[in-house]
Formats: structure tokens, C-alpha cells, sequence
């Protein structure tokens, strides 16, 4: 589990960086800028907390990690299954769910939550600052502003999605790992397979939080 942590937390932070940072000038900083020129900035805090830190940041990471380590997943376990070493570990005595599965759904849930906070924090902060600089010294204010502004239940929304993230896209690239059979040029075939129908859950997910929220 912490191996899978690492790899899937640790080792995209510098691509989730990057990313957070040009959120925060195309979504957040653009976000500002227009409210303000409309003269809707009272909006500003509710739209950027909706908007970046329960929209565009975990559906960002979850693309991360579908083609980072959704892939991987299917790779290895794929290779382990074509290698025998799964029928290995079965006959002696080993629980695959236990030894295999489980960590990797844990350590994909967690790290998807980890990121995803890393993102928006990076994203909402550097665009408000930005904005601070080159619009509106008040702007600094919305840095207090929608700290206090996360409520319990945004909170609440925030973690169970990206959990439901992590662990859906851990969960279908293990299954679609394991059923490679015996050739070699199946384990390509089953990593799209997996990233594709692990972009489709996400996609169903956010709809059905979507109308959740909305109800």
C-alpha cells in the first residue's frame, strides 16, 4: 500500500504542480477577472470552492491517475497473471483480494484525495494571488475568504468523491488486469480498456454527485 501511495501520490506531484499552477491562471485568475467585470464578485467564493475545488480538481487528478497508474496497475497485473505468478501465489494459500487488491484499492483512494487537495490548494492560491497582483490588492481577501467558506458538508462532498474516484479507478483496472489470459499483446489491449472505462465511471460519478448536490 505504501508503495502504491508513492507511486501514485508522490511521484505526480510535479506533474500535479505544474497543473495547479495553470489552473489557477486559465480557471481561477480568468474566474475572478470576469465576475469582477460582470459585477458579480459576491459569487467569486461560491463559484471558484464549486467550480475548482469540487470540479475541476478532482476530476483533473482522477485523469492523472487513470493514465498513470490505472495502467500500471493493469500492466503488472497482467504480467503477473501471463508469468503464472498469481496461480502461485493462490496455491500457496495467499488471498489475492488480501495481498494484491486491497492495497492497491487504499492506496489509490488516498492518494487520490492527497493530490487533489494539493491541487486545488496550488490552483485557487496562486490565482488568487495573481489576481491580487494584477487586478485588485482586495483581492487578497478571498485567500481568508474561502478558507472560512468550506463547510462541514463541502468538506464532506469533497472527501467521499475523490474517494469514490480513487477506488473506482483502482478498483476497474485491477479487475480488467486480471482477466488477461495468455498472450502478451492483451496487457496493451486491457490498459485502454481500462482507462477508457474508467474515464466513463468517473464521467457517471460526477453526474450522479452532480444531482445529489443539486437535490
Amino acid at each position: 500500500m505504501v508503495t502504491q501511495i508513492i507511486f501514485t501520490g508522490i511521484d505526480a506531484l510535479p506533474t500535479i504542480s505544474l497543473l495547479g499552477l495553470a489552473a489557477g491562471f486559465v480557471f481561477t485568475f480568468r474566474l475572478i477577472s470576469v465576475l469582477e467585470s460582470v459585477g458579480a464578485a459576491s459569487e467569486t467564493i461560491n463559484l471558484l470552492i464549486n467550480v475548482i475545488g469540487l470540479g475541476i480538481g478532482p476530476f483533473l487528478a482522477a485523469i492523472i491517475l487513470i493514465s498513470r497508474t490505472g495502467s500500471a496497475i493493469v500492466v503488472d497485473l497482467g504480467n503477473m497473471k501471463l508469468h503464472g505468478e498469481i496461480e502461485g501465489l493462490e496455491m500457496l494459500g495467499i488471498n489475492i483480494n488480501n495481498y494484491l487488491i486491497a492495497p492497491r484499492l487504499i492506496g489509490t483512494a488516498i492518494s487520490q484525495l492527497a493530490i487533489t487537495v494539493y491541487f486545488t490548494f496550488i490552483a485557487l492560491v496562486f490565482g488568487i494571488v495573481l489576481s491580487g497582483l494584477l487586478v485588485s490588492n482586495s483581492h487578497f481577501d478571498f485567500l481568508y475568504e474561502i478558507g472560512t467558506a468550506f463547510t462541514p458538508y463541502l468538506v464532506m462532498i469533497f472527501v467521499i468523491k475523490n474517494l469514490l474516484f480513487g477506488i473506482v479507478i483502482a478498483a476497474t483496472s485491477c479487475y480488467i488486469g486480471l482477466h488477461v489470459k495468455s498472450s502478451p499483446t492483451e496487457v496493451p489491449q486491457q490498459a485502454t480498456r481500462a482507462i477508457v472505462n474508467s474515464l466513463i465511471a468517473i464521467f457517471i460519478i460526477e453526474g450522479l454527485l452532480a444531482l445529489a448536490i443539486l437535490q
